[in-house]
C-alpha cells in the first residue's frame, strides 16, 4: 500500500541561505548532511530534507515534493503503470536513503516514491 507519507522535500536555490533560515529562524536543527545539495532537518514526524536545485525560482517549479514510503518500488511501480499512472522514470533511481521513482498526478504534482534500503 502507498499510504505512508515518508519525506518532505523542499527545493531551495541556496543551501546556505535556506540552511540558515530553517536553522536560525525557525529552529530546526540538521539532522544528516547528504553532500552538498542535500540536507535533512530533524523532525519527529515526516523527514523534511532540503534539496538544493537548479531553476527553483523559475515560474510554475514544484518546490515542495511529497515522498511515499514504498516497501517494494519494483512492485508498487508495476501495480500503479497497470493503473495507468504516469511514472517519470523507466528505471527506478538510486538516492542518499536506497532508491525512488517519481509518479504525476492528473494536475501535474509529483510524487516521489521512496524504498529506504540504505539504513
Amino acid at each position: 500500500m502507498l499510504n505512508k507519507v515518508c519525506v518532505l522535500t523542499i527545493k531551495v536555490n541556496n543551501m546556505v541561505t535556506a540552511l540558515d533560515f530553517y536553522t536560525k529562524v525557525l529552529d530546526f536543527e540538521v539532522s544528516r548532511h547528504y553532500g552538498e545539495n542535500i540536507v535533512s532537518l530533524v523532525h519527529n514526524e515526516v523527514p523534511i530534507v532540503l534539496e538544493k536545485g537548479e531553476h527553483v525560482n523559475s515560474g510554475g517549479t514544484q518546490r515542495v515534493l511529497m515522498g511515499i514510503l514504498s516497501k517494494n518500488l519494483d512492485e508498487d511501480i508495476t501495480r500503479l503503470r497497470d493503473r495507468g499512472a504516469k511514472i517519470l522514470f523507466e528505471e527506478s533511481k538510486p538516492c542518499p536513503p536506497g532508491r525512488y521513482n517519481i509518479i504525476e498526478d492528473p494536475s501535474g504534482n509529483k510524487i516521489e516514491l521512496v524504498e529506504f534500503s540504505n539504513f
